[in-house]
């Protein structure tokens, strides 16, 4: 039996994360292993999403499914990708663009008769989705290939005058600050030279293995366990006390 996980900015308090997981198990009249990723996405944000799902989809097995439910779409456009043998569901927002190259991804849009339009939640539509991944139909028998659909293009980071300029893109649960800039290119770039880390008003010298490598208090980069360059401050919240946000500039310099 697959898993399904769920991220969503639906919070817990209300009755709608309840009323999709009872209509995808009424759907399939069957016990249906569920996961819960985070249903704490800040409303609205396919930045955010995206890049939860992208860092965590591939730790399940293959043949798992993902709903990616974040409201403010207002498109009926419901697609399934399938990408590195799982499926994710999700709405036409943009956010596969923002996870995954083009190339990764064989996208699909569910088919019209499938669309339950008198939900703004629409788990109908989305528990009809499910129950046909489960019951092993394969995507070309109640959905076809996706033609236009959202697109977005983010900020990538960039060397120049022997700097890589990135941006903060995602701030986790600890105030820590996740930069786009990846260990592969630092060390391609200044290979075992020094560095220094500007961000707002915080300057680390030096990029660590532990957040323990420096004292409590004091800001400290290293990579996450995704591969990309973080600005934390030990025991502390980057995020606050340095006055970072989504999109905050971050350059790495040779000392």
């Amino acid at each position: 039996m697959p898993l399904i996980t769920l991220l969503t900015d639906l919070g817990t308090k209300d009755f709608h994360l309840a009323a999709i997981k009872g209509a995808i198990l009424s759907q399939y009249n069957a016990f249906v292993p569920m996961v819960d990723i985070s249903h704490e996405v800040k409303p609205f944000d396919i930045k955010e999403a995206a890049h939860i799902l992208k860092n965590s989809f591939h730790h399940f097995p293959k043949g798992t499914i993902h709903l990616v439910h974040v409201s403010g779409s207002s498109s009926n456009k419901l697609l399934l990708c399938e990408i590195a043998g799982h499926y994710i569901i999700t709405f036409d927002t943009g956010i596969l663009s923002i996870a995954f190259e083009k190339s990764q991804c064989k996208i699909f849009e569910v088919n019209e008769e499938i669309i339950d339009t008198h939900s703004l939640l629409h788990e109908q539509s989305i528990a009809r989705t499910i129950d046909f991944l489960l019951k092993e139909y394969l995507p070309t028998d109640f959905a076809h290939p996706a033609g236009s659909i959202k697109e977005f293009r983010l900020l990538q980071p960039m060397t120049m005058q022997g700097n890589i300029r990135g941006t903060v893109v995602y701030i986790d649960n600890y105030g820590n600050c996740i930069s786009n800039i990846s260990r592969k290119m630092v060390e391609d770039h200044f290979g075992d030279r020094k560095v220094s880390v500007n961000s707002n008003v915080g300057l680390a010298s030096g990029i660590s293995k532990n957040y323990s490598d420096v004292e409590e208090g004091e800001i400290v980069c290293l990579y996450n366990s995704s591969g990309f360059l973080e600005i934390a401050i030990n025991r502390a919240q980057a995020e606050k006390l340095l006055g970072i946000k989504i999109d905050t500039p971050v350059m790495i310099m040779p000392e």
